[in-house]
């Protein structure tokens, strides 16, 4: 398939057609109306890297307990454009990329059904899981994002705003498949997520 030159790419330094996608939310579950409250990527393609950010008005108040873990509160969104209003930025910066989450069936979800909502034609999204990856491969003593990036040397400023965990996970991403490369294993195939509107995707 051609996304698996892209995946090549990984062992070689060369990260490459990858988009990092990280979110924040005013709860865990949307079918309980769980919100974005923000969305931050970063593309790397071509050798160029490009970032997108945005805070998300969710529509409804954000959460004590949830603004205590990322530092976003109502005042800050209530005049940040609403995700129908960014749906088809979203969706265009994805592209055709492979997206990297770190717990990816919870941040694919909730942009699969934002996307879904604001009838923007959700496609099936190939990404890779940094979450399964250091399961598989590490015996960190914990695979919380945090937790690997301390491990292994790399602080984030802000943790749990969006694009700090970002670029958090790019550079535990990169120690990863190189780490991965060194074991001799040259392919990781991405896996795929279909869309049902109805219930979550299921990993194919």
């Amino acid at each position: 398939m051609e996304y698996q030159s892209a995946v090549k790419l990984l062992f070689t330094n060369s990260l490459d057609n990858l988009v990092f996608l990280d979110i924040e939310t005013t709860g865990l579950d949307p079918e309980k109306g769980a919100k974005i409250v923000e969305i931050a990527m970063l593309k790397v393609c071509g050798g160029i890297e490009e970032r997108y950010e945005s805070l998300v008005n969710p529509g409804l108040p954000i959460p004590a307990e949830c603004s205590k873990i990322h530092a976003i509160c109502d005042d800050m969104v209530k005049n940040s454009p609403l995700f129908d209003e960014i749906a088809r930025d979203v969706f265009s910066f994805i592209g055709h990329s492979i997206v990297v989450c770190h717990n990816a069936p919870f941040d694919l979800f909730f942009v699969h059904r934002e996307l879904y909502r604001a009838g923007v034609p959700a496609k099936n999204v190939r990404y890779i899981d940094t979450l399964e990856l250091a399961r598989q491969y590490f015996s960190f003593g914990s695979n919380k994002l945090g937790n690997i990036a301390g491990a292994i040397g790399v602080e984030a400023e802000l943790r749990h705003r969006a694009m700090a965990d970002v670029l958090t996970m790019f550079s535990v991403a990169k120690y990863i498949f190189a780490n991965i490369y060194r074991k001799d294993i040259d392919m990781i195939e991405s896996s795929v997520y279909k869309y049902n509107p109805d219930k979550r995707p299921p990993r194919i």
